[in-house]
């Protein structure tokens, strides 16, 4: 590993500060689950960090008239114990049990999770100069691809590695950015960042940025939401696949829905055509079976992930069908 120092702040401001506007020599560390396997892989070779865990407030989840505002800082784990979490906004809770092993959501934070970068193994290795580190070629387009896109992969085969991405995505969640121009909201939807707009990025973080908050908008009480994934393993594992969708019922009728796929795509995958065929219907056996057919449609699998189609269905139906139980 190379060797670099290490800045400690006491302010949000003073860490953008040392920040600047160099990403490649300046890093923010918050748990560092992800940033020092880059470092220790030779994909990330900063001459230094900056250690955002001792600044006030970017710890906290605090529930105000605009929803639950949750800092960055906190860690998976208090914000999977969060009851509000559970009760208000179930798909984004059921995620975090999800992700990773009790271990890692005691050290991995909110920001880092939202913000990791992708898990390719060609862009882990650093012997493999792919588009996504400025290279000229996708080595997953005719390599090992399992476990790659089957949306959105002309450029780059990469998956989005977050499943707390759908779901944010899914229960309208807004991000709060700070900055050297100050601070600016985007909404979950727009964060994150296609191959098609930029092979180097994952988000639309400017150099220098950094999520200090993420907002969740006060639930609707007629609405109701689930995450379910696949994975290999039962234990810690990457989700193949996975669904978050949220429902706002009137009696048996769907009003509003949305629907995000992950695991499928670079980034979060919202199917505005399924949502479509589920609003202004009843939640029954027809309209599930209706809806889940349509899933992979639209789908570009590689030489070796064309069983993600399959689990499209599966995890739609698990979804959609313990929605209807909850619902009568």
């Amino acid at each position: 590993m190379r060797s670099f120092k290490m800045a400690q702040p006491r302010s949000l401001a003073g860490a953008l500060a040392v920040l600047g506007g160099d990403d490649d020599k300046v890093r923010a560390l918050a748990g560092g689950t992800d940033l020092l396997g880059l470092i220790k892989d030779r994909i990330a070779a900063p001459e230094m960090l900056v250690n955002l865990k001792g600044i006030d407030g970017l710890g906290e989840i605090t529930e105000t008239a605009r929803g639950l505002e949750i800092g960055a800082l906190v860690k998976l784990a208090d914000l999977a114990e969060d009851a509000r979490l559970r009760v208000g906004w179930p798909a984004i809770h059921q995620s975090l049990l999800e992700t990773a092993t009790p271990q890692l959501r005691n050290v991995g934070t909110l920001g880092g999770n939202l913000c990791q970068r992708p898990r390719c193994w060609y862009f882990r290795n650093e012997h493999y100069d792919c588009k996504k580190k400025g290279g000229t070629r996708c080595f997953a387009h005719d390599g090992e691809n399992e476990y790659h896109a089957v949306y959105g992969n002309g450029i780059c085969c990469i998956v989005h590695p977050s499943n707390l991405a759908g779901p944010m995505i899914a229960q309208e969640a807004i991000i709060e950015v700070a900055g050297p121009e100050g601070r600016r909201e985007v909404t979950a939807e727009a964060f994150f960042t296609s191959p098609d707009e930029d092979v180097l990025r994952e988000n639309q973080l400017a150099p220098g940025e950094l999520v200090v908050r993420v907002i969740l908008p006060p639930a609707s009480p007629k609405a109701r939401s689930v995450y379910v994934e696949t994975r290999e393993r039962q234990s810690f594992d990457w989700a193949l696949c996975g669904v978050s969708v949220v429902l706002t019922m009137a009696d048996q009728e769907i009003e509003a829905a949305r629907v995000v796929f992950n695991a499928v795509a670079p980034v979060p995958l919202r199917r505005h055509d399924l949502e479509g065929m589920l609003e202004g219907r009843r939640l029954n056996e027809a309209t599930v079976d209706k809806v889940c057919l349509a899933a992979p449609l639209g789908a570009n699998p590689l030489e070796q992930n064309a069983y993600k189609l399959t689990l499209m269905k599966a995890v739609l139906r698990r979804a959609l069908n313990r929605l209807k139980e909850s619902a009568r």
